[in-house]
């Protein structure tokens, strides 16, 4: 919290307030500078097994097990592809602290694995160089994803992999319950999908044994209702808030009847019943919810936990969007080469390697997601580990497709957000109180940002000099 001193009643208070205010931050100034020196000589380091003739890139990257083993393929294929450079390849977590850390230390990385929702901040910083990759431009990528790596005309990342989010549909349920889906296909419509949700539903006398969809399960993407509704949180050109418009009210207050089906009591019994599973996915794979909302890995999980589940995923109809224009939240896994990058022109030669056709295909196909391109060739659908990649396919190729909003201070918005949904979903709060509260705290937090922007003389992001 910062503290102005306006509504202090007396000089001395105010007076204070600033030189404590002051102190605090620089001792949080010498602590960051302390972390960085310190991330500087003892961060990640490069592995002895590099020929003595090649430029070494360093290359960190946030993921483990077999997303990561799936990015070594890559790196392999790129060190062998020519005898210039070596990338060595290093996975890590809390990459974005590090990351910072590093940059603020004067010892970055060359290559950077991030999240498309780090990147507003990055290049707002000015802590990221753009990209310039030859044959790359925006329309090599799917329309939805354009504007996750582009500001303006200037490609701030490449695209490691990409998901959309989906409605994941036990077919077994579906069947019980005398849906008939083969013959109808999946719901054109929020109120086609809303009635189907009672009939697979089961509510006995202890109370709900199995939910036919919750908003909340795993409740990863709470940001993500108001874009099915034609709603968004910010508004790039004006940078103001717009998280009490009626098209968020109205998409929340959907949200909020979704609780309201089964009862606040009988679902908070329900999430924690005991249970031999402890993974997240854990009520889809059991059989006790008949619907879910993940992104495209979730076929991995099924096939190595529950092969025997029996599925389809599709888009989630909402009043924006069509079938044949979907509606989504998409988010990218993505590559930049940071600020003070010891080899930024061979970071990008390598990036620009990794933005492949085959390369690209590589790699979602082992995540099971969708290509990010343009341009996909029939081998990569023929192999496909998700049988219905193509439901998350056609979301990232909508002009519904929508990603976070593109702004600095996501994080800060996020967690008012996330404070203000608990409430709704918890709660018997009236939604539109509730999002009056939160824009009022996201307005706060933007304009401490553009105090924060001027006096840093920075350029707000998706503002072109």
């Amino acid at each position: 919290m910062e503290f102005d001193g306006s509504h202090a009643r007396h000089g001395t208070v105010h007076a204070m307030r600033e030189s404590s205010g002051r102190s605090i931050g620089f001792v949080l100034l010498c602590g960051i500078a302390v972390l960085a020196v310190g991330y500087v000589l003892f961060g990640p380091r490069p592995t002895s097994d590099i020929p003595g003739d090649r430029i070494v890139l360093n290359y960190w990257e946030k993921w483990t097990g077999t997303e990561a083993a799936a990015m070594q393929q890559v790196v392999d294929a790129f060190n062998a592809s020519q005898d210039r450079i070596h990338v060595n390849y290093l996975t890590m977590s809390s990459i974005d602290e590090k990351a910072m850390l590093s940059i603020a230390g004067g010892a970055p990385p060359d290559v950077l694995g991030l999240w498309s929702f780090n990147l507003p901040f990055y290049a707002q910083s000015d802590a990221i160089l753009p990209l310039e990759l030859p044959g790359i431009d925006a329309a090599s990528y799917a329309p939805a994803v354009r504007p996750l790596v582009f500001d303006g005309d200037r490609q701030l990342a490449g695209v490691n992999t990409c998901s959309s989010v989906a409605v994941y549909v036990n077919l077994s349920h579906l069947d019980r319950a005398g849906l008939d889906y083969r013959n109808g296909g999946p719901p054109r419509t929020l109120e086609q999908f809303d009635a189907m949700i009672p009939h697979l539903s089961v509510v006995g006398s202890d109370g709900v044994e199995q939910a036919g969809f919750l908003h909340m399960d795993p409740g990863w993407w709470h940001w993500c209702w108001p874009g099915y509704f034609g709603g968004r949180l910010y508004d790039l050109e004006t940078d103001t808030a717009t998280i009490d418009s009626p098209e968020n009210i109205a998409a929340f207050t959907w949200f909020q009847n979704g609780q309201r089906r089964y009862g606040r009591d009988a679902l908070r019994r329900f999430q924690s019943a005991p249970t031999d599973n402890p993974s997240p996915y854990r009520n889809f794979l059991t059989g006790r919810l008949s619907m879910t909302i993940q992104g495209p890995w979730l076929a991995r999980v099924i096939a190595e936990s529950a092969p025997e589940l029996q599925w389809e995923a599709w888009p989630l109809p909402g009043p924006a969007g069509s079938p044949d224009e979907p509606t989504g939240p998409i988010e990218c896994d993505v590559l930049v080469v940071p600020r003070g990058a010891p080899h930024p022109a061979e970071a990008m030669e390598f990036i620009a390697f990794t933005q492949r056709q085959d390369m690209v295909e590589l790699v979602s196909s082992l995540h099971a997601k969708p290509s990010p391109l343009m341009q996909v060739s029939p081998d990569f659908y023929f192999n496909h580990p998700n049988s219905s990649i193509a439901a998350h396919e056609a979301i990232l190729h909508s002009p519904n497709g929508f990603g976070t909003p593109p702004v600095a201070t996501w994080p800060e918005l996020n967690a008012s957000l996330t404070a203000g949904v608990d409430r709704i979903w918890n709660g018997d709060e009236d939604v539109a109180t509730v999002l009056g509260e939160v824009q009022a705290e996201v307005e706060s937090q933007l304009e401490r940002a553009r105090i924060r922007r001027e006096r840093r003389g920075q350029r707000r992001f998706g503002v072109r000099p």
